[in-house]
């Protein structure tokens, strides 16, 4: 019965999202309200009634059986619901909503013919994708004998980063359809109407932008601790998949700074709308094909992934033929000088351009040609190492000065006086760093250079109080710069030892002597585990720490997953994983030494909170309008 409503929930969803197509051509505000808020509770309804279907165990929906068991804990139950494909897909229509909702609450009598376009494709998306879950993908489908219990949910994926990654990387994929809406609303303005359509975009974008950077930033923490290589980042497809978005993103925001500043670059900003989006949903393609192996993704029959790739051309052919037909309303004549702000927000588009393209190429390659000859081959980190960094290299160059930069034009002579104080701080601070860990590796000591180069410039902006600067903007890119430092030395001096060791005895790693003391068996919520324990001394023979890496069995699916165990610090972390072994021969381990890890967890938290400060800022600016 209560599967029934979450099912008739969902087909309320799909009806109100078809007459929101109709009745927003005719601009009638109380009827749209009525259809928008109603678009609203429904899918939330049935968002919840799944949700509830999962705490309770109801075995006898498809989808519970299939994702759960009534061992395993709460908030696993609860996170299992975004853990699967048809689940996925609800909390996807979900966000989709909330989006269409806020387009909603902007309407007024100066916007609302851009409104009502706007709410018009955003329900056509949402459309879309209602009909594929109800279709092909419904999570209230019944089994047709009930089970006592389920089959269970990849241990791997029972983890607190796991269970809030998928929401805010959603938040940032379907954030991005709001910049597609009003981008193809836009295109189909007449050219006499003045609106400004940017600013009601921009917060959008800062919104999506922010919780795509902490969502991917929470999966690479997840990686880095639970996959046990000691990494966190792996140029995985499904990774890629997320950061191509974040990477037009990144250059589509900036580009709105320029076109509320100077009212130039309209139409590549309406183009990047179009493009961000349209690879959100690639990346959902991409994940739910089938035709990816990964632990992110979820392996489902072709069908479902062609139902994604049509409906992605029919999106990308009618807005990239809308964009081609309409565009030249938007193109201006307006030349940028090299030195200056937009200047270098121009530069350093191009080259986010360049680097999403080369990923893009990297991602799908192996697939065309896979498609085309049946022949498998590897594109991995080799081939994004070496074309991505070099690319990245001079776009953080530029980011670190363009703050610095005037509008219009400056004399180089005053570039130059502006940007001494930060060479000389970038200068001393690398000094430090590169002599603590006495490397001088070029990869390693220009990363710390540019991200030094960041830090300083920030600073420097900070201490002289520039006016007409947005806090917002120098927080997120004094983030950036930790981010930078972290993957840096974290990449670069990272130490690795693997090596077996049985109990009562020792071995040594950088500074540190790790003694392993005695190993125990434990017993779980919903699983078993061997837990070592070892004692971390540093050269003076005091206890710095002791570590417990487990070994653990899921006997429910038959699944044995290792949790590494870490001592973090503001300078390095300390990082053992428990391999396998006995107590006559010992146990196999993998420790690591990581220099200045923790930062980009730091830099990431850090970019978070200057986009939310931004997105206020920007919330301000619409309630004036």
């Amino acid at each position: 019965m209560v599967a029934s409503i979450g099912n008739l929930a969902l087909w309320l969803s799909l009806i109100f999202s078809i007459l929101q197509i109709y009745v927003s051509k005719k601009g009638k505000l109380k009827v749209i309200s009525v259809i928008v808020n109603g678009l609203l509770i429904s899918s939330l309804g049935s968002f919840i009634i799944l949700m509830y279907l999962h705490i309770v165990s109801d075995f006898s929906i498809l989808n519970v059986f299939e994702n759960s068991h009534t061992t395993k804990p709460l908030l696993y139950k609860i996170s299992g619901v975004w853990g699967n494909h048809e689940g996925s897909m609800l909390l996807w229509i979900l966000v989709l909503t909330i989006f269409n909702y806020f387009i909603f609450k902007l309407y007024n009598k100066n916007n609302s013919l851009l409104i009502s376009k706007t709410l018009k494709v955003q329900s056509l998306i949402t459309t879309g994708f209602i009909v594929f879950t109800i279709f092909t993908s419904n999570p209230f489908k019944k089994m047709i004998v009930e089970q006592e219990n389920g089959l269970g949910f990849n241990p791997i994926l029972q983890d607190p980063a796991l269970a809030i990654h998928p929401p805010l990387l959603y938040i940032g994929y379907v954030g991005l359809s709001a910049a597609f809406s009003f981008s193809v609303a836009t295109l189909n303005l007449n050219n006499k109407e003045n609106i400004a359509w940017y600013t009601y975009m921009k917060p959008f974008v800062l919104v999506a932008w922010a919780f795509l950077t902490i969502g991917i930033a929470i999966g690479a923490l997840w990686a880095y601790y639970e996959l046990g290589w000691g990494g966190w980042w792996f140029w995985d497809p499904v990774e890629n998949a997320s950061f191509m978005p974040w990477l037009l993103a990144t250059a589509l925001l900036h580009s709105l700074i320029i076109v509320e500043k100077r009212k130039s670059l309209q139409a590549w900003v309406l183009l990047l709308a179009l493009l961000a989006f349209l690879l959100s949903v690639i990346g959902t393609f991409l994940v739910r094909s089938g035709i990816l192996t990964s632990v992110h993704t979820f392996a489902l029959d072709p069908s479902r992934g062609i139902y994604i790739l049509i409906f992605t051309a029919i999106l990308g052919g009618y807005s990239l033929l809308l964009f081609g037909k309409k565009s030249k309303n938007y193109f201006d004549k307006n030349y940028f000088n090299f030195f200056s702000k937009e200047g270098s927000i121009l530069i350093n588009n191009i080259l986010m351009t360049i680097v999403c393209a080369t990923v893009f190429l990297g991602t799908v390659y192996p697939l065309i040609i896979e498609a085309f000859t049946n022949n498998k081959i590897s594109v991995g980190e080799p081939y994004f190492n070496a074309t991505v960094v070099p690319i990245m290299l001079p776009a953080i160059l530029v980011m670190g000065v363009g703050p610095l930069l005037a509008w219009n034009r400056n004399k180089k002579s005053e570039i130059l006086k502006k940007i001494l104080p930060s060479v000389l701080l970038t200068g001393i601070m690398s000094l430090i760093i590169v002599s603590i860990y006495k490397s001088f590796s070029l990869i390693g000591t220009l990363g710390v250079i540019l991200a030094f180069w960041i830090i300083s410039n920030n600073i420097v902006i900070l201490i002289k109080k520039r006016k007409n600067f947005s806090t917002g903007m120098l927080v997120s890119h004094l983030g950036v710069g930790f981010l930078i430092l972290g993957i840096t030395a974290s990449s670069v001096w990272q130490e690795e030892k693997i090596t077996k060791l049985k109990t009562n005895s020792s071995t040594e790693i950088n500074r540190y002597s790790i003694f392993f003391k005695d190993i125990n068996e434990v017993v779980g919520s919903n699983y078993v585990a061997l837990k070592g324990n070892f004692v971390v001394y540093d050269k003076e023979k005091k206890i710095v720490t002791e570590l417990t890496p487990e070994n653990r069995y899921y006997p429910v699916t038959n699944i044995y997953t290792t949790e590494a165990s870490i001592h973090s610090n503001i300078f390095r972390d300390l990082y053992i994983v428990l391999g396998t072994g006995n107590k006559s021969e010992g146990w196999v381990l993998k420790i690591y030494h990581n220099p200045l890890v923790i930062w980009i967890w730091i830099g990431a938290i850090v970019i978070f909170i200057g986009g939310t400060i931004s997105i206020f800022k920007n919330l301000e600016k619409l309630k004036k309008i």
